[in-house]
């Protein structure tokens, strides 16, 4: 629910109802109405002298009306019923900016934010205010969603820094006052890192991830980290530090992991903007089940330095968002070349100018051709006739209706999409690296401490207890995990070669087959493979909802599969389709006045 502090009629009525208004008139009421200073007017038509002069600079400042063109205002000219119209939708929308709180902030998109902190609509600081009421209010009462493992405690003075830079006149940066909620694998140096295990609770790393670096130097504030399966070993949701994140869609059902709190937050509108990391799926599992966006970027766009590891041949970190264009934007603050993980150096030269942002555009699909998967690609609980696919089905319909050409194909062999994986491999020996590479304060020092602690969840058990039985050292020598190297190379190679052959830009499945299940039960339908296994972008976006056994309905993505370092593309392909059909819809959480206060 909004609240306004603002009068709740019409502009055409603020203004004089039917009556001919100026449209220095307007900029006068407009001005009053929000109590806005005096500014200077840079308009052409607008004489220094004149008495509205300080008004039009001061609703041209705010956003709220712009010139028509040419340097002018339109000073005397009076308002048509269309402009009047446009002017009512400014309006209420700087209305609900200028009275921003923990209820306002929902739906805010990252561009909205922006526009409010430059205009003066709001503080830095009372963004971070509400954001941060608003987390307060659904993650540890009410739904008790438990999303979030820590707050950043410092986020207040940082959001008064970054005002009192914006006031001084400085050139602010393109995350400026962002706020993020960050997955707890991702170390920073001023709160803890805790991998969603016991044994790391107070553990605070001697420095940054890299992408937390990038994010605060564009002026971004860490808001939050997340809850997640214990050092992202598990797709459950659940963690050993802080046990089950809820579907905010229905609180019995599971978020998915590993990025199940980062997912979860994004639904809930803990902030416009979370980063999480995938492996195993670990980004567009949660992102399915909670109906949010994520991209998976190809191996080597963004840094996984400071990142826990899981396999560093197959991690990488990706944002979520609850729409393509901030997922993107999001994407554009973290992506780059980065000296202290070399995989990186792939993407010199490979990353638009224009930014990633740019291509979530809308638009048609026309001369677009994509492939669809609608079985084949989980490990077990295909659903070829299940509710997800129906709505896959239709979401190729919804495509072709933009013009594309939409063919359903085979996936790849089982063989290779099965046989491609080295998370199990690699494991041990990337922890050891990682934490060897952390100085004296950290926990354990080797991934058999880690293991011998007993401090995770017995879903990270599971895999550490295969992981284990890998020796670190002879990995070179070891013929299961050079096949499935060579299987990596063959996955890849079939897949741009069916690309090819059929003129595809992207290929399309079902995120996950099956909709969320209750919490502790395994997820089934999952189809995140491809991606991971051949280190390819894959972008996952709402397609709509289905009803559960259980009587609830709950969100499904579709996923876009794309080239190596072809963001652009499936970024594009995903913001038609998204702005086309509009499948996303909040879920039905309580209003905040009726919680109690903590």
């Amino acid at each position: 629910m909004l609240k306004q502090n603002a009068p709740n009629e019409p502009a055409s009525e603020l203004l004089g109802g039917n009556a001919p208004v100026t449209r220095e008139d307007a900029a006068k009421t407009v001005q009053s109405l929000f109590h806005l200073s005096d500014a200077p007017s840079s308009f052409s038509d607008v004489p220094s002298s004149s008495p509205y002069a300080g008004a039009v600079g001061a609703v041209a400042k705010a956003g709220i009306m712009n010139g028509v063109g040419n340097g002018r205002f339109g000073y005397g000219v009076v308002l048509s019923q269309a402009e009047a119209a446009a002017l009512n939708a400014r309006v209420a929308h700087y209305a609900r900016l200028a009275s921003i709180s923990a209820d306002t902030v929902e739906g805010l998109s990252i561009e909205q934010i922006e526009s409010g902190l430059r205009s003066g609509a709001f503080t830095c600081q009372q963004l971070i205010s509400a954001y941060t009421a608003r987390i307060e209010a659904y993650d540890q009462q009410g739904p008790m969603l438990n999303a979030i493992i820590n707050m950043n405690e410092n986020a207040k003075a940082e959001a008064a820094e970054l005002d009192k830079k914006q006031r001084s006149g400085a050139a602010l940066g393109a995350a400026h006052c962002v706020p993020v909620v960050v997955k707890d694998v991702i170390n920073t140096d001023d709160m803890p890192t805790t991998n969603g295990s016991e044994l790391f609770k107070n553990w605070i790393p001697d420095s940054n991830a890299t992408v937390i670096n990038r994010l605060e130097e564009q002026g971004a504030i860490v808001l939050a980290k997340t809850n997640l399966d214990d050092f992202a070993a598990a797709v459950y949701g659940i963690s050993s530090l802080k046990s089950a994140m809820k579907n905010p869609y229905d609180l019995t059902r599971t978020v998915g992991g590993s990025s199940g709190g980062s997912a979860a937050a994004i639904a809930a509108q803990y902030a416009p903007l979370a980063i999480g990391t995938d492996t195993g799926g670990s980004l567009r599992i949660p992102a399915a089940l909670t109906g949010v966006v994520t991209i998976r970027p190809t191996m080597g766009l963004v840094s996984a330095h400071g990142i826990f590891p899981r396999a560093l041949t197959q991690d990488t970190a990706g944002p979520l968002a609850a729409t393509v264009k901030d997922a993107a934007t999001g994407l554009d603050f973290i992506a780059g070349y980065d000296p202290a993980d070399p995989v990186t150096a792939r993407s010199v030269g490979k990353i638009p100018a224009e930014g990633y942002a740019s291509f979530a555009k809308g638009g048609r699909l026309d001369g677009v051709k994509i492939g669809l998967v609608t079985g084949g690609l989980a490990i077990w609980g295909d659903q070829p006739k299940g509710p997800v696919v129906a709505l896959l089905r239709k979401a190729a319909e919804d495509i072709e209706a933009l013009g594309g050409e939409v063919v359903e194909i085979a996936g790849p062999p089982k063989s290779l999409l099965g046989g491609s994986s080295v998370i199990t491999f690699e494991s041990a020996r990337d922890v050891n690296k990682f934490l060897a590479e952390q100085g004296g304060n950290v926990p354990v020092t080797t991934f058999r401490g880690l293991y011998d602690s007993g401090k995770y969840s017995p879903y990270a058990k599971e895999s550490y207890d295969r992981e284990i039985k890998i020796d670190p050292d002879a990995l070179n020598n070891n013929v299961d995990y050079q096949r499935s190297l060579a299987m990596r190379t063959a996955l890849q190679d079939w897949t741009l070669d069916t690309m090819a052959k059929n003129g595809f830009a992207a290929i399309a499945y079902p995120s996950s087959a099956q909709l969320a299940d209750l919490i502790g039960k395994e997820q089934a339908g999952l189809f995140s493979r491809w991606s991971e296994n051949t280190g390819f972008p894959a972008i996952s976006v709402p397609m709509g909802y289905a009803k559960s056994k259980t009587g609830t309905y709950m969100p499904a993505n579709i996923e876009f599969l794309g080239r190596a370092f072809d963001e652009p593309a499936i970024i594009h392909i995903a913001s038609a389709y998204e702005n086309s059909t509009k499948k996303r819809v909040e879920p039905a959480l309580p209003e905040i006045a009726t919680l109690a206060t903590p």
